[in-house]
């Protein structure tokens, strides 16, 4: 019996040895011969014999997580779309009813020379074209019908352009396939709105800008600004202290606040607009700048100023009041003049809250000050001598024996209650 039991102990303990250590390597024998995988429900086994997934597995990170295709909602993707009409080269000015607003709006992006495309959507393209070819009239060469004829194909060619802008104007939105998402909304008209507004945004904002432009603060000195800014845009919106500093540059300030930052490309400072995506060299407004000879006439004699407005595109929310559609009181105005109000207000309250704090101080010191002046002074005392201090202590002292006299109590002996007792025990 006990050589029976050691051997099945034997048998257990391997078969327990067996479960937890890996397999022996074998040969994969493919086709009916191959071993099947004995199932068990045992929970050992199972996780023994699991593959070993890796720790990290195949997730995608928040970072690197892409918005869809069609997400209106986004002007984010609004604005990166509006950037690809943004070369010159590549498109060209569009009436505003079929503009590089309307296009991006609806998904497009531009791909080439005047054509754009729905990525990632339905993939069509549509190349806008309003190029018309001119055909010269035959006349007798009189003037009258010469003119009469050049009249007729100005009110040809506007007639023309118009029908080839309402034809575009479908083609936005009807453009896209019929299973595409583009085809069915698009973005809101208030997408293109700048949140000038609130402070969590136009403060960093205004900063980043107002520090990238005093990197370049050579390039800017000498540049006569216009537009509605120069000294009376200094009064009317005082600086943020808090934001800016006591003495900020009012140039870079001025520019700051109509939404251009400063950057450099090729050893050029540059002015560039995140909205809509407007370089301005500012070499060219410099005192000192002679254009080229071709470009030379009279009108250039004198270098023109940097007009922080015009040089927007005509349809950036921070030139254009309509792409703004800004509500309530704001309404009517572009984005830098709603900034110019928001910031004087927030600069206004900033100086008041600190002038009050001054007087808070300066009433606290008047007072405490007052006080000290009204407090008695006493006068300093004489020097005592030994004499007289050795006879206020003898009056103290005889003071002190009056008292304990006063207080103290005359006791009874203890011969009389005794007597009492005694009488009363008998």
């Amino acid at each position: 019996m006990p050589e029976a039991i050691a051997t099945t102990k034997r048998k257990f303990y391997k078969a327990l040895d067996s479960l937890h250590s890996p397999p022996a390597t074998r040969p994969v024998v493919e086709g009916p011969t191959a071993k099947r995988v004995r199932r068990s429900t045992s929970t050992t086994s199972t996780i023994s014999f699991a593959p070993a997934t890796p720790a990290t597995a195949e997730r995608p990170s928040p970072s690197s997580k892409k918005l869809p295709n069609f997400s209106p909602w986004s002007q984010e993707t609004f604005l990166a779309r509006l950037k690809t009409f943004s070369s010159v080269s590549l498109w060209h000015p569009k009436p505003e009813a079929i503009n590089e607003v309307a296009w991006a709006k609806r998904g497009w992006i531009c791909i080439d020379v005047n054509t754009v495309a729905c990525r990632g959507g339905c993939e069509r393209r549509i190349v806008v074209d309003l190029d018309m070819t001119k055909e010269e009239g035959t006349t007798d060469g009189l003037q009258e019908h010469e003119d009469l004829v050049e009249t007729q194909q100005q009110e040809e060619e506007e007639t023309l352009e118009s029908a080839l802008v309402g034809r575009y104007k479908g083609f936005v939105a009807e453009g896209h396939a019929l299973t595409c998402m583009w085809r069915k909304a698009g973005c809101p008209d208030d997408i293109y709105r700048l949140h000038v507004v609130r402070l969590s945004i136009w403060q960093p904002e205004l900063s980043r800008r107002f520090d990238s432009l005093r990197q370049l603060s050579d390039a800017i000195r000498d540049i006569r600004i216009e537009g509605l800014g120069g000294k009376d845009q200094a009064d009317a919106a005082p600086f943020p202290v808090d934001l800016l500093g006591e003495n900020p540059d009012v140039k870079c300030y001025e520019i700051a606040m109509h939404g251009w930052r400063g950057a450099v490309d090729s050893n050029n400072e540059l002015l560039h607009c995140d909205v809509c995506f407007q370089r301005v060299g500012l070499w060219m407004y410099q005192p000192d700048y002679k254009p080229s000879r071709s470009a030379s006439s009279a009108d250039n004699t004198e270098t023109s100023g940097l007009d922080v407005v015009e040089l927007h595109r005509e349809h950036c929310p921070w030139r254009n009041p309509a792409s703004q559609k800004a509500s309530g009181s704001f309404e009517g105005l572009n984005a830098s003049q709603i900034l110019m109000r928001i910031v004087a207000t927030y600069a206004r309250d900033q100086r008041r809250k600190s002038k009050d704090h001054e007087e808070t101080l300066t009433e606290a010191d008047r007072l405490e000050t007052n006080q000290g002046d009204t407090m008695p002074t006493r006068p300093a005392s004489p020097a005592v001598s030994r004499e007289e201090v050795a006879r206020k202590d003898k009056e103290r002292e005889s003071k002190l024996k009056r008292l304990k006299s006063m207080f103290s109590i005359k006791r009874r002996t203890a011969s009389k209650p005794g007597v009492e007792i005694t009488s009363k025990t008998k």
